[in-house]
């Protein structure tokens, strides 16, 4: 009778590899963190952000047009728009707020919440007019829950 070392070698290494693989298993079923990680390394999550941006970024108004209360009393009138879109792949509800950055003091402009469902956006007109220094001025948009913001100077 002839023993067949090359069946039995590989009968031994497919054993070996069935231990294995129940022992890797047993280790994923006990272990949460590496169960936890498997599942992170595996799945494919979708990305999420919000956009922010304004629109027609090249109209922006870049100086500043003023109307004369009296003589020492400057205010403008300025308008622009920005746009939200929700691509966070649920529906949000945006805080933002609309304020003048004059060397690092914050004067509000106005603040307000909208509602935009998963992967709809919403363009918002922002009017104000408000007394001014006579340097530049940052005017910044910024949502309040992301911490995200966009800005221009004016």
């Amino acid at each position: 009778m002839k023993i067949n070392y090359k069946l039995i070698i590989k009968i031994g290494i497919f054993l070996l590899f069935i231990g294995l693989v129940t022992k890797m298993v047993q280790v994923v079923n006990n272990i949460s963190g590496v169960k936890d990680a498997i599942t992170l390394a595996t799945t494919v999550k979708p990305e999420t952000f919000t956009e922010l941006y304004f629109e027609d970024h090249l109209s922006l108004p870049n100086q500043i047009v003023y109307l004369w209360k009296d003589r020492d009393d400057r205010f403008t009138i300025n308008n622009f728009r920005f746009t939200i879109h929700n691509l966070e792949n649920k529906d949000m509800k945006y805080l933002y707020e609309v304020y003048i950055n004059v060397n690092g003091k914050k004067i509000f402009i106005y603040e307000a919440s909208v509602f935009i469902k998963s992967g709809e956006y919403k363009t918002i007109t922002q009017n104000f007019s408000v007394a001014l220094p006579k340097e530049k001025v940052m005017v910044v948009v910024n949502l309040i829950n992301k911490n995200q913001q966009i800005d221009y100077w004016n």
